[in-house]
């Protein structure tokens, strides 16, 4: 029993002398070392995505021993040092912008002397936006564009995150211009721009909260109207300047006409478009085997002859409790009824007014049979016309 506790005795004795040694060579480690003391390490570090760029922000603390801030991440080769000024503002913040390949991004940034000392390490993520997340977005759309003699306007369609939108064309004195269209505008009107010629649109969109670049969208190209539409009350105050087309002897013939229905107000035949009573009307069939056709409706007039066209005047059904069945009629020309050439179309809404309007081409088009096609109706597939008047240019 005196074997075994001198024995533990002897043990414990070895162990503790050796435990002494370790911390010995540890602490002695550190006395050679001397007082280490780190710089200020940068505050409130923050990334700010840009396109192919990142913008980083932050503070200095009044260490005045530091001079420069380095900057890494993983696959850099080369640190980005940003000189500390000598006359700085300790309450302003410090910040440089880094060119760099779309991606996500973890930057280590120290701050550090001219004898080397150095900080702790400060870590931020940011991301970077390129040509893949470009090729994602497309120019603001646009609801309708018309033109009348005060010029094309536009109507855009919203869209989240949009910025805003450049439109650039040539106006009608030949000269380039650029028309800025801001956040949440939602009508356009270019005075001087020319039918039929095109213009560029670029739109630009915020990433995200934190992004200081706006993302411009590959350049759209677009084509202004070839023609206008004019108000009745617009059209009245110009419609002497130019030569009526006299219609005597021309015929129409439609896909679908009422031929029993509305005969008591003399209306219903396809015939009645043209025949000079604004009162009297073409409908679609609503009656009988074959009734309500599904759209388009077609009408073709034949003019017999040539003729040169510069306007079209359509009037819609004139009874004030029907007469909004009319949506849409587009128009086209041909010399042969096989190969037509579109001319433009007229949109009406579904409200008593306006119950006529004119389509006026900046240069008159020629043809013997004039089609409308009825593609769009207020009232399901039932359609009417009142009249269609031309003219022929300008006296």
């Amino acid at each position: 029993m005196k074997n075994i506790i001198r024995y533990i005795t002897c043990g414990l004795s070895a162990f503790l002398m050796t435990a002494c040694g370790d911390m010995y060579e540890i602490h002695e480690k550190y006395l050679e070392m001397g007082e280490e003391t780190y710089l200020g390490a940068v505050q409130d570090l923050s990334a700010y995505s840009g396109f192919n760029r990142v913008k980083l922000e932050w503070y200095l603390n009044a260490d005045p021993r530091i001079s420069s801030c380095v900057i890494t991440w993983e696959g850099n080769e080369n640190p980005v040092v940003v000189p500390v000024p000598e006359n700085r503002v300790i309450k302003d913040p410090m910040s440089t912008i880094i060119d760099l390949p779309e991606g996500k991004y973890i930057f280590n940034m120290i701050t550090r002397s001219d004898t080397g000392k150095e900080s702790l390490v400060r870590t931020i993520a940011g991301e970077v936006y390129g040509s893949t997340y470009q090729t994602g977005l497309s120019a603001q759309g646009i609801n309708s564009i018309s033109a009348d003699l005060n010029g094309v306007t536009i109507n855009w369609v919203p869209v989240e995150g949009c910025t805003g939108t450049t439109l650039t064309y040539t106006n009608d004195e030949g000269k380039e211009k650029v028309v800025k269209v801001g956040e949440g505008e939602t009508i356009t009107v270019i005075p001087d721009a020319v039918l039929k010629t095109s213009f560029k649109l670029v739109s630009t969109f915020k990433p995200a909260d934190d992004a200081f670049d706006d993302i411009p969208t590959l350049e759209k190209i677009m084509v202004f109207p070839a023609y206008y539409v004019l108000s009745e009350k617009v059209w009245s105050g110009i419609h002497e300047q130019y030569f009526d087309v006299e219609n005597t002897g021309w015929t129409v013939e439609a896909s679908t006409e009422e031929l029993t229905g509305e005969l008591s107000s003399n209306s219903g035949p396809a015939d009645r478009i043209i025949d000079g009573d604004i009162k009297t009307f073409w409908h679609s069939q609503w009656d009988g085997e074959g009734a309500n056709p599904p759209l388009p409706h077609e009408l073709i007039i034949d003019m017999q002859n040539s003729q040169d066209i510069m306007s079209i005047e359509l009037y819609r059904r004139n009874i004030p409790s029907f007469n909004s069945d009319l949506k849409t009629a587009v128009f086209s020309i041909s010399d042969n009824k096989t190969n037509w050439a579109e001319v433009g179309q007229l949109d009406f809404p579904n409200a008593p007014d306006p119950n006529v309007q004119t389509l006026l081409l900046p240069q008159a088009v020629s043809g013997r049979y004039f089609r409308i096609m009825v593609t769009a109706s207020n009232n399901k597939t039932n359609a009417s016309i009142g009249e269609v008047k031309f003219t022929m240019g300008k006296k």
